[in-house]
């Protein structure tokens, strides 16, 4: 494969965002080690568009964000719609948050097309596409604050590059660009839950999500939760593939959120306070897709398994008004 992840992210960002950061109220930081940071949603107000580049520079440029609305109760509610190229290679080896750094005694996620150029963790290992000499190398985190030279040179390190090397995107939760670039996660919650399940990667041709965008709450925990609960709870993905019917019908039970029922219909926040608010001590069959359809190019037949559960939705999203 020819194409580079961070190249092409590179594009984005040299093209769509630091020529406009007014417009998409984004701010940048060049720190003293030569990093540059991109705030996107930390302490710059961000928006839709932010949201926009900052997803579509995290899948490598082969996916687009756009936003659409979806039916809970009596509402329509907003939704982050991805359309993926290449699908296993944009989300294992970019857009998945698999790479972990510890810093000042804190562990972190980091995602984006780095991850690509070594293979720096199980995910991105999972497909052979190494992006191995781009000029600079594209970084996302999901931050309450500017990530510092310390933190940077751990990034960039991570791949055997200097510091100056990387753009870093940064957002927290509670902006809307950063509850937009999460629940524009649709299909990413499934891949890393496929591979857990041996499904063949390579036989993924195309791949689409949607989920519902929550209204903007300045309180990490609460926001965090309502992302969540719009993944775990409004997630549909379509996967266009090429296999047997045997690969995908094994799927139905154990592939979907809804086959934790001891805890489906919990709202997630409820169940982040069981894990201490730690993504450590978060089982790994939670971190699973709301609905997967699957539709089988090679013998024209669809399955669909899992489920929404409003309830939940209106709940997290429209709060004791929700039904109203």
């Amino acid at each position: 494969m020819c194409y580079s992840l961070n190249e092409r992210a590179c594009r984005i960002i040299e093209e769509n965002i630091l020529p406009h950061l007014d417009a998409l109220g984004v701010q940048v930081h060049v720190l003293k080690n030569g990093a540059t940071v991109l705030d996107m949603g930390v302490f710059a107000k961000g928006g839709w568009m932010a949201a926009k580049y900052f997803t579509q520079s995290n899948l490598g440029g082969l996916g687009e964000l756009t936003y659409g609305t979806m039916q809970v109760g009596s509402h329509r509610l907003p939704t982050a719609n991805i359309f993926v190229d290449r699908a296993a290679v944009a989300e294992l080896a970019a857009h998945d948050a698999f790479l972990y750094i510890e810093y000042q005694g804190v562990k972190r996620s980091v995602s984006g097309p780095l991850r690509s150029v070594t293979g720096t963790d199980h995910f991105a290992q999972a497909v052979s596409y190494r992006d191995p000499a781009p000029r600079k190398i594209v970084a996302h985190i999901q931050i309450d604050e500017l990530p510092d030279e310390g933190m940077t040179e751990l990034i960039a390190g991570a791949v055997g590059r200097h510091p100056r090397d990387l753009y870093l995107l940064a957002a927290r939760t509670g902006t809307l660009t950063g509850a937009a670039q999460v629940c524009a996660r649709n299909v990413e919650q499934s891949l890393p839950s496929l591979l857990d399940q041996g499904f063949p990667i390579d036989a993924i041709v195309q791949a689409c999500g949607s989920a519902p965008i929550p209204a903007v709450v300045d309180d990490e925990q609460l926001a965090y939760g309502r992302v969540n609960d719009g993944l775990i709870y409004g997630q549909e993905t379509n996967l266009y593939v090429d296999c047997a019917d045997e690969e995908i019908t094994r799927l139905e039970t154990i592939l979907p959120f809804n086959k934790n029922g001891d805890v489906y219909g919990i709202p997630f926040e409820t169940l982040f306070a069981r894990c201490d608010y730690l993504w450590r001590n978060v089982p790994r069959e939670w971190d699973a897709p709301c609905r997967v359809n699957f539709f089988n190019l090679r013998t024209g037949h669809s399955f669909s398994y899992g489920a929404l559960h409003h309830g939940v939705l209106e709940q997290a999203f429209l709060g004791s008004n929700g039904g109203k």
